[in-house]
């Protein structure tokens, strides 16, 4: 799952458009997900800074590749998950602001 913010041009009306990405999940559970050899991980925060974003009560398991990466982003809260089975990262939190995890465990990373 990739959140992001980005923006466009539309060529019809000349006009800018603001697109801003938002993740709202609570209790789910993702198996197999995320890349092999690369950064795009399970769940993915890339330049979301505009709304606020929750990832509480799930699990994520056995991909082949990052858990979770937050970059560049603000405002994500993440609480009472658990993330295993990943490799080389489990979770990996670089150039952003105002985040919450509290209460993960993240555990099983080769």
């Amino acid at each position: 799952m990739v959140t992001s913010d980005t923006v466009e041009f539309d060529f019809e009306t000349n006009d800018i458009k603001t697109r801003t990405g938002q993740l709202l999940v609570d209790n789910i559970e993702m198996y197999n997900c995320s890349q092999i050899d690369t950064f795009k991980a399970a769940v993915r925060f890339e330049g979301a800074t505009k709304k606020h974003s929750s990832v509480t009560n799930s699990t994520f398991h056995n991909g082949l590749g990052w858990g979770a990466t937050i970059t560049n982003s603000a405002n994500i809260f993440m609480q009472d998950n658990l993330w295993f089975n990943f490799r080389p990262i489990g979770v990996g939190i670089d150039f952003s602001r105002n985040i919450t995890f509290d209460n993960n465990v993240v555990g099983n990373i080769v």
